[in-house]
């Protein structure tokens, strides 16, 4: 009997190895001076938040005075993903950096209230807005 006689489903195969980095697209770029902005899309999970959080500490690691990360373009984000955010908050009140978050993006929004840490970050409609010195802050 092959296993669609018995009406078992095959077991998909694995991932490519680099096929993570196919679902996690990244650039960074300084809007202006002092400020780096990392734009991401894709997907935020278990296989991409390692590589996120790389370029998170990069961002940290330049001379810029605020960090952006720009989440608007991401399609899902795991808990993984806001590990990664809670992170990059500690590491921007240690170095005394602005971090600001840019949103608007209902998965990224609503996780963040369920796990009831969104009051913990700062927001920005935009990163151009961000890289401005009066940006507002508010909450998703």
């Amino acid at each position: 009997m092959s296993d669609l006689e018995i009406g078992y489903r095959s077991i998909p195969r694995p991932r490519e190895a680099d096929s993570a980095t196919d679902l996690l697209r990244m650039r960074t770029y300084w809007p202006s001076n002092g400020v780096v902005v990392l734009e991401t899309g894709g997907v935020l999970d278990m296989n991409t938040a390692t590589r996120f959080a790389e370029a998170v500490r990069a961002a940290f690691a330049s001379t810029a005075r605020t960090v952006v990360l720009d989440l608007s373009r991401l399609s899902f984000v795991a808990t993984d993903g806001v590990v990664v955010l809670l992170e990059a908050g500690h590491r921007a009140l240690m170095r005394r950096v602005s971090l600001v978050l840019v949103s608007g993006n209902r998965a990224v929004d609503r996780l963040l209230h369920l796990l009831d840490v969104a009051d913990r970050f700062t927001y920005a409609a935009t990163a151009e807005a961000a890289a401005q010195a009066g940006l507002p802050a508010r909450s998703p």
